[in-house]
């Protein structure tokens, strides 16, 4: 049973890069985060696959087994869906910045043109 459970530990971490490459090529994930989801895939895979470090899947129940792997999986995938809807607001946050500041610049621009026709000089509110 403990076997079983390192395959399952490895696949999810292949499944979990993969689906990290995926969105990142998709835009859909900041390149902190990719790398952050890279990084932990990589380290579910050393887990299930070196020898040395696969010895908590002796210590799992086997009663508990399914339940271990079905709530992990929920966990994780569920992480994932979430930092990649950050991902997305991070990136909407940063271009609702720079149109901000595209508007501040023509707002300057028109408030300057408006001082130089009629000679006063208008405050922003």
């Amino acid at each position: 049973m403990a076997e079983i459970l390192r395959v399952i530990v490895v696949g999810m971490g292949i499944i979990v890069l993969c689906m990290d490459f995926v969105s990142f090529a998709h835009r859909k994930m900041t390149e902190s985060l990719g790398l952050v989801w890279g990084f932990f895939a990589v380290v579910l895979i050393l887990f299930g696959a070196v020898p040395g470090l696969s010895d908590w899947s002796k210590v799992v129940p086997k009663e508990a087994c399914a339940a271990f792997l079905v709530i992990g999986g929920i966990a994780i995938l569920g992480t994932f869906y979430l930092s990649g809807n950050v991902s997305k607001l991070l990136r909407k946050n940063q271009e609702l910045a720079m149109q901000v500041s595209l508007l501040n610049q023509e707002n300057e621009r028109i408030l300057g043109e408006l001082e130089a026709l009629t000679g006063k000089s208008k405050t922003r509110i």
